[in-house]
């Protein structure tokens, strides 16, 4: 929970530090742009509404430079432009927030549920989720709708299958929520470092059937005693 904090403090502070970086720019370069661009799209799929906040009030501080011009040449209406442009973006990402959304999930219906299945196990299908929750799949795909406009979970398809997996949004809103166990989030760590193919599997007994060279068992009949070995015979002559 620290690392998140501390990472969406940089980002608070990267943007503040980019939004005087273009203040100060006689020409607000493409590169600015872009890097701010990243920095929104970031901000908003991990859910950091200090870094989007400040976002917003640094774009609305610049769009002030250019009420004050009577006269705009070309380059400084489409700067003007672009500027309007991520006023909007950042707008419409803080709408989408789960504090936004008011998204107050009851820690024992389908839609928490849903979310906790998928934090513990990615790439669950409609199938999987119906019998984890205990419902049918037209309910999981009411569920996912639900979820997936609020941008805490995100779909993909597997052969003809939906695969449902976790955003960092809703990551955040699970551990800010309260309905994330205090162990969960190492678990989870501990799986996702596995990838998501590799489960934990039972010990298997030690193998006492022997091998042949080609690594076939050999099939042994214990009702039958078993042979020594022929002592060596003497040599003729």
């Amino acid at each position: 929970m620290s690392a998140m904090t501390d990472s969406a403090r940089d980002r608070r502070t990267e943007v503040r530090r980019l939004i005087d970086s273009m203040e100060h720019a006689k020409v607000i370069s493409d590169g600015h742009f872009s890097a701010l661009g990243m920095l929104i799209t970031d901000a908003s799929l991990s859910a950091d509404e200090p870094a989007l906040v400040e976002c917003q009030d640094g774009l609305q501080w610049l769009h002030r430079h250019y009420l004050d011009v009577n006269a705009l040449d070309g380059p400084q209406r489409e700067q003007r432009g672009r500027i309007l442009g991520l006023i909007d973006v950042v707008h419409w990402a803080l709408k989408r927030l789960p504090s936004g959304l008011q998204l107050a999930l009851q820690p024992d219906g389908h839609a928490a549920r849903f979310m906790l299945a998928v934090f513990r196990r990615q790439g669950m299908s409609n199938q999987q989720l119906a019998a984890e929750l205990g419902t049918d799949e037209t309910e999981i795909s009411r569920v996912g709708r639900k979820l997936l406009s609020a941008g805490v979970v995100w779909r993909r398809k597997e052969w003809r299958q939906n695969a449902w997996d976790l955003t960092p949004r809703g990551r955040h809103y699970l551990e800010t929520s309260g309905l994330l166990p205090a162990d969960a989030g190492v678990d989870a760590d501990a799986d996702a470092d596995a990838g998501p193919d590799r489960r934990a599997e039972p010990a298997r007994p030690a193998e006492t059937t022997p091998r042949s060279p080609d690594n076939v068992p050999r099939h042994t009949d214990r009702s039958r005693p078993t042979r020594s070995a022929e002592p060596p015979r003497p040599a003729h002559g």
